[in-house]
């Protein structure tokens, strides 16, 4: 009967999507012309297993409104085999980001958190961050601004439960603070994180909030 046809192995890349464009409709996400997905609310984390055709492939990432498939904004993006990548899009219709990063999926050092943040609200304005504590000691990002992606960090899960805390650039906690995570218990030991700084809704006009989205860790 003869060998059977090998089948193809695919070239998967792995796609996490982030929906933080300040509009009341919901998104469409293509890579190059195939529909990735449709419906994406705000502020939900999506994920996705994407093919390529090449082991490594530029690819035409989009964002459209998923009611009248308006393009919201484009970017040509080189995507590696296995690679892992994070996929937002920020801001508004009139003026939006649509950011593509690569993630680092190794894992932290042995019981410890690793986590970056992403700074999705513009009117918060450029911030500080302070990790496990309100001392200056305790600053771990300082001046972050809008459609930043912050570097990896690492710390212990106790710091990390002890607080967060998000400040107007070059201030102390003590003397304003915008947002203060304590007594939490979310982030776990050998684990990834993004901190997403972000509107609690689509309105600009909405209180500000930390979500904590879980990152993929291959080691």
């Amino acid at each position: 009967l003869g060998d059977p046809e090998p089948i193809p192995e695919s070239i998967d890349t792995y796609h996490y999507y982030y929906n933080y464009l300040l509009e009341s409709y919901s998104l469409q996400w293509e890579i190059d012309e195939t529909v990735i997905g449709s419906g994406h609310n705000y502020g939900i984390p999506a994920q996705a297993i994407v093919s390529l055709d090449e082991v490594e492939q530029e690819v035409l990432i989009r964002a459209r409104n998923s009611e009248n498939k308006q393009l919201i904004d484009s970017l040509s993006y080189t995507m590696y085999e296995t690679g892992a990548y994070m996929i937002a899009v920020l801001g508004t219709e009139e003026e939006p980001h649509l950011l593509c990063e690569p993630m680092d999926t190794r894992g932290p050092s042995t019981n410890r958190v690793k986590f970056r943040f992403l700074h999705a609200s513009e009117a918060m304005g450029p911030v500080d961050i302070y990790i496990g504590g309100d001392q200056p000691e305790n600053l771990a990002l300082a001046a972050m601004d809008f459609t930043q992606v912050s570097e990896y960090l690492e710390a212990t899960q106790e710091q990390l439960w002890t607080s967060v805390i998000v400040t107007p650039a070059n201030s102390l906690p003590a003397d304003s603070t915008i947002l203060e995570y304590t007594a939490n218990n979310i982030f776990q030991a050998g684990w990834i994180h993004l901190c997403i700084l972000e509107h609690i809704s689509s309105s600009s006009e909405s209180s500000f909030q930390i979500q904590v989205d879980d990152q993929p860790v291959f080691y």
